[in-house]
């Protein structure tokens, strides 16, 4: 018999992306990310926001704050959240990545160099180029809605 009052474990680690996002410092958007083992461990979370030691964008935005979603990405210097994650990974084992937004075309590049085999996010970034790498690299990528219905991305 399924116990329907427990969470599954794509929407908790969705959730947990959510909350991660919560520290970001881009005025841009909030992203988190959180890498998850094999059997089903946080290994290492990342949010976006600018290098250590910059001033955060939240109290002194950089050029590419007021651009809109998907432009002027060489004008803002937050490090993406899935960027971040990364550095601070210490894992060798296969990886499922949970995102609050699909992956640019820069991290899909990193995420196929990876041991990264799935992608889970709550809402698509439209770049067709970042999902032509994932397909290319076989990382299935699957988008989870807020009423936790799946659709592969």
């Amino acid at each position: 018999m399924e116990n329907n009052s427990r969470i599954g474990v794509d929407k908790y680690f969705l959730q947990m992306a959510n909350l991660v996002g919560e520290r970001s410092t881009c005025r841009r958007r909030k992203v988190g990310c959180v890498l998850v083992d094999s059997s089903n461990h946080v290994v290492a979370t990342g949010y976006n926001g600018v290098p250590t030691h910059f001033e955060h964008c939240l109290d002194s935005p950089c050029e590419g704050a007021f651009y809109p979603s998907g432009q002027g990405l060489e004008k803002c210097l937050a490090v993406h959240a899935e960027q971040n994650a990364f550095l601070q990974l210490r894992s060798n084992d296969t990886l499922t990545a949970y995102l609050t937004v699909s992956p640019c075309i820069t991290c899909a590049k990193m995420f196929a160099n990876s041991r990264v085999t799935r992608i889970v996010a709550t809402h698509e970034y439209a770049q067709s180029l970042a999902k032509q790498v994932l397909d290319k690299a076989k990382i299935k990528i699957d988008v989870i809605d807020d009423n936790s219905n799946t659709r592969e991305f």
